[in-house]
């Protein structure tokens, strides 16, 4: 089983348990350190005390299953302003907000789509450009997508105008 499948295994009933949406478990190396990033959401937000309670819950579980092997740094925190959209259920909870969604392979010449989102349908997720083009993909094709909160920031950040 993949290491971010098993960790999603052990963190899910976990985040049950608090009343708390488990927006994404990541494992990944910054830095040279093995870092195990968990994303949490709820109405109204999530605070960073419940952050804090949380990430002593779940390493005591990390640990006690040995779910990871060796040293690694846990971190827990809200989803943030861009937040990820990792399922299709997502998509349909944000539709109508702007976001990015990148793809495995180009569609319409291009693998980066930003706009708005469209209601998923049939297994389907879409996006409407600003010049009002709808791109649609079948969900397995969907690479990355997450919110975005200020498209200026994006812009700036990415260096420049699109």
């Amino acid at each position: 089983m993949e290491v971010r499948e098993e960790l999603r295994q052990v963190v899910q009933p976990l985040a049950d348990e608090e009343g708390y949406e488990l927006v994404d478990v990541e494992m990944l190396v910054q830095g040279g350190r093995r870092v195990v990033r968990i994303l949490l959401d709820r109405p109204g937000g999530i605070r960073v005390g419940e952050c804090a309670s949380f990430s002593r819950r779940v390493s005591d579980c990390l640990d006690m299953n040995q779910t990871i092997p060796g040293r690694y740094d846990l971190e827990v925190s809200s989803p943030g302003i861009d937040r990820p959209l990792r399922t299709i259920e997502s998509f349909s909870r944000f539709a109508g907000q702007r976001a990015v969604v990148t793809t495995v392979h180009a569609h319409d010449g291009r693998r980066r789509h930003e706009g708005l989102l469209l209601e998923p349908q049939d297994a389907r997720a879409g996006v409407r450009t600003d010049d009002g083009q709808e791109h649609w993909f079948d969900w397995s094709e969907v690479k990355d997508a997450h919110l975005l909160a200020d498209p200026w920031l994006h812009r700036r950040r990415d260096g420049g105008a699109r």
